[in-house]
């Protein structure tokens, strides 16, 4: 029993020593993405150079308080301290953050938070054993030193939290109704690369990003799902990010890092190169067969901007001033569109500005409209790393996710709380506001469950029905 007693607190030690080294080793040798992504915390991103060093610091006195014997108990505690602060400040982030980021290094980047949050826990109940097991003060010192160990941090982080607790909230009050019928129809994947790439009524097609090139059709009885492979008539690209657009009975296969379009006609499965390859593009939608709006980055201005692409002629126009920018052109303006075909209206719904701007296909006859909430201007810091790619200092507020429109309204998925709204509302459902597409007006919102807190990937209205596409399922709800 005593060899016992000497062996688990040994082993633990060893066990924490080597889990510091790697996680600090695998922070050290990409120290500077390790910053941007503190930086991105939506607790510490102020202090992210502060609290990157201390992060490191703090692994290697760890390290060196477990190897030395007579300081081994120190370290314990102190291992104790950190991975309780660990685990709640992932706590936190799993339950009160709309933005989750990655500040872990090596194999740990594998787990989901999770997951993560249990490797955590586990930690924190092994350095209490081998505490317990090394320490001979009596009980009621014991019991004070690991409170100590315990509350200290659980009382810094609530107070680093507690200014951030009224985050993501506006001034403004939702009308809330319930417009769908309580039961609902759920069909799970496989995998949750899915995306929605196109409907024909109740017909839904989903691309997915692990196999690009298959195209998954959902028929109106939403019972099954019908695989085909599109086959493309020039393979000699080398693709990076294929995204497929289906206006139905037409079809595109589109990757704007290549750039290369195809497209085809269903049923056939058949898409042929375009032979338009000078054209690079971050979004790609067809307004009608041959016609496409697309969004690009400038070289000369590094900004984005909007153009439409006429594959018949393969002429295409690029119109300045669509979007405006405000910081940096780039993250400011970033976005997506929804193509209001009944209208042949284009809508572009900023993420990080509450402003819907709205066009006709031609790009002209611009409108800009603020939705619900009242943050007109997120704050947008970046920082270019050493090999050029540039990043987000600080994950800015998401103001709008994921839109859709359908009969004269438009859906956007919001990430603001109104005032009367609270972390639980946002945490256990998605928000859809909804806006009259004319008038700009905003009309009601609803909620629908997301227990799991899955993260939403596409939203589709229809006649009768309302499509979610979250994690590795997509529901339909029945309007009342």
């Amino acid at each position: 029993m005593k060899k016992i007693n000497a062996f688990i607190p040994i082993s633990v030690s060893y066990f924490f020593i080597l889990l510091f080294c790697y996680a600090g080793a695998s922070k050290l040798k990409d120290f500077e993405n390790f910053q941007v992504q503190i930086a991105q915390s939506p607790l510490f991103g102020t202090y992210a150079g502060a609290v990157s060093y201390a992060t490191i610091i703090s692994e290697v006195i760890i390290v060196l308080l477990l190897i030395i014997p007579r300081a081994r108990t120190i370290g314990l505690y102190v291992c104790l301290s950190i991975m309780t602060a660990f685990t709640l400040y992932i706590y936190i982030i799993l339950n009160y953050s709309d933005s989750i980021p990655c500040s872990c290094g090596g194999i740990l980047e594998k787990m989901d938070w999770n997951q993560h949050l249990f490797f955590n826990l586990t930690c924190v109940l092994l350095a209490i054993i081998a505490i317990i097991i090394r320490t001979s003060v009596d009980k009621g010192k014991l019991i004070s030193y690991l409170g100590i160990a315990i509350l200290l941090p659980l009382a810094v982080l609530t107070a680093v939290f507690y200014p951030h607790i009224y985050d993501n909230q506006g001034t403004f009050t939702r009308k809330i109704i319930e417009p769908l019928d309580a039961k609902y129809k759920t069909l799970e994947f496989p995998m949750n690369n899915y995306y929605i790439a196109g409907n024909y009524g109740d017909t839904l097609f989903l691309g997915n990003r692990k196999t690009p090139l298959l195209l998954s059709t959902i028929r109106p009885d939403f019972n099954s799902v019908k695989i085909d492979k599109i086959k493309l008539d020039n393979y000699n690209y080398q693709f990076v990010s294929v995204t497929i657009d289906v206006l139905y009975p037409y079809f595109s296969v589109s990757d704007g890092n290549v750039p290369v379009i195809f497209e085809g006609k269903l049923p056939s499965l058949t898409a042929y190169d375009t032979e338009i390859n000078r054209l690079y593009f971050s979004r790609f939608y067809m307004l009608e067969p041959k016609r496409y709006i697309f969004k690009t980055m400038l070289v000369k201005t590094k900004a984005n901007e909007l153009g439409i692409l006429n594959t018949a002629s393969k002429k295409y126009v690029i119109v300045p001033n669509v979007l405006e920018t405000k910081v940096d052109g780039v993250f400011d303006t970033d976005g997506d569109i929804t193509v209001d075909r009944k209208n042949k209206k284009i809508i572009y719904t900023h993420f990080y500005r509450n402003e819907i701007i709205t066009t006709d296909f031609d790009l002209q006859n611009i409108q800009r409209s603020p939705t619900i909430d009242s943050l007109s201007n997120t704050k947008i810091e970046t920082r270019t790393l050493e090999n050029g790619q540039t990043k987000l200092l600080r994950s800015p507020s998401v103001i709008n996710s994921t839109q859709a429109v359908f009969d004269d309204k438009f859906f956007n998925v919001s990430r603001m709380r109104g005032i009367n709204e609270s972390f639980k509302d946002f945490r256990n459902n998605y928000v859809i506001d909804v806006y009259n597409v004319h008038s700009k007006k905003y009309l009601y919102s609803f909620y629908i469950k997301n227990q799991n807190r899955n993260k939403i990937r596409g939203i589709l209205s229809t006649k009768n029905y309302f499509y979610v596409l979250s994690s590795d399922a997509i529901t339909r709800y029945t309007f009342k």
